[in-house]
């Protein structure tokens, strides 16, 4: 709980209202005066009566009187954003559904080759926006939703997610995380002008068909050229998702500062949900695969500065991953707080002996860890859910309270 605009007053809940505290100007819950001076409060009973009183809640003078204890400050804060996350996580399905839908309709239409429209896909990206601003994790939680059927609306979906969260945490504007969002969603329009065939081929590419595949990021700016509504950053989304710090990407093999901010976070955005969604051709990496391989390219393929805030940004292992602990016992990592991302929070499935548990537990990994047993509670590796039976989906789309 925080102080409020006087920044020695703070509003606490009357539970919390212990002897030793001075209480302001006291108003029961239908705004009756009842105290309008400072008043310490000297005894439980004291409290007691303020509640048959009416009072829920009350300002207390953290200058002249006891103030609440740090670590109930603390606790009663990540409890607030725990509660604030769940009840967006709720919102956050709609705006995830919606959008899929919206993207699906705008690429179609390109495909079938009706001209781009741009207002469906700015709601969304709109909606996008609104909820990263009202938490920045929930949204971005459904984005770990995998599955190889109707890749590329999905992917487009997760990428326009992936660098609204991140621009948030880069402290973007809202214009600017309108911009990179909406870039994000219509990053692989051009592939609705690639033939089919090549499109959705299993296997590898032929020379041919892979040089034909490396003109959809030209084939999107041609398509959105009419456009009088999409930003440049946006379109510079488009075309460079593909470039590559050391100029080996396309279409222009353009390097190092050619390569605009937004196009480089769209480029990791990209590489980082293909490489954890399951294809026709291959299986899905573990989320912490993928970062460690995308860290790998730093200074190569992509700036030091831009992967260490993407991994910093979700977390060494991120939602959805599936992890074993010291304990011996798996989980699925369902929350990562910011400052904290060698200790998520698990629901845990697994017993040490392998036995599936009846009902999913709760480590709050971060609390956990004391110095005698942070290494019982630490994530010792990850894991991929299919070979344990697991579909992550089913624990990030809800709250483990429900």
């Amino acid at each position: 709980m925080a102080a409020t605009g006087k920044s020695y007053l703070r509003k606490i809940d009357i539970s919390d209202v212990e002897p030793g505290m001075v209480l302001e100007d006291v108003f029961n819950d239908e705004g009756v005066l009842l105290i309008s001076s400072q008043v310490e409060v000297t005894s439980p009973g004291q409290i007691e009566v303020l509640k048959k009183r009416g009072v829920s809640a009350v300002y207390i003078n953290i200058r002249d009187g006891v103030d609440v204890p740090i670590e109930k400050l603390k606790k009663q804060e990540l409890l607030k954003r725990e509660e604030e996350y769940y009840l967006e996580l709720s919102r956050a399905k709609e705006v995830h559904q919606s959008t899929l839908e919206a993207t699906k309709n705008t690429l179609h239409a390109v495909r079938t080759g009706r001209p781009f429209t741009a207002g469906e896909i700015e709601i969304a990206g709109e909606k996008i926006v609104s909820s990263i601003l009202r938490n920045p994790d929930a949204l971005l939680s459904l984005a770990q939703i995998k599955g190889y059927d109707e890749y590329t609306y999905v992917h487009s979906v997760n990428v326009g997610i992936l660098l609204t969260s991140v621009a948030k945490a880069m402290q973007y504007n809202k214009n600017a995380l309108l911009e990179v969002g909406i870039g994000g969603l219509l990053h692989d329009i051009g592939k609705m002008r690639i033939p089919e065939h090549i499109l959705n081929k299993a296997g590898k590419y032929t020379e041919d068909e892979f040089n034909v595949m490396k003109r959809h990021p030209q084939l999107g700016i041609d398509i959105l050229r009419y456009s009088r509504t999409i930003t440049d950053v946006s379109r510079l989304i488009v075309y460079e998702h593909h470039e590559r710090f050391n100029g080996k990407g396309y279409p222009r093999g353009i390097t190092g500062s050619q390569i605009s901010e937004a196009g480089v976070m769209a480029a990791v955005a990209d590489v980082y949900d293909a490489m954890t969604t399951d294809r026709v051709y291959r299986p899905a990496w573990t989320p912490q695969r993928a970062l460690a391989t995308i860290f790998q390219g730093c200074d190569v393929e992509f700036p030091r500065r831009i992967v260490e805030f993407f991994t910093r940004h979700l977390g060494i292992y991120p939602v959805g991953s599936f992890v074993r602990l010291g304990t011996g016992e798996l989980g699925v990592v369902v929350r990562v707080e910011k400052g904290k991302i060698l200790a998520p929070d698990i629901l845990v499935l697994y017993s040490p002996d392998g036995i599936r548990y009846s009902e999913p537990r709760e480590y709050k990994l971060a609390e956990l860890q004391t110095e005698s047993n942070r290494k019982k509670y630490s994530i010792e590796s990850s894991l991929n859910p299919k070979d344990f039976n697991v579909k992550i989906s089913d624990y990030i789309q809800k709250s483990p309270f429900d």
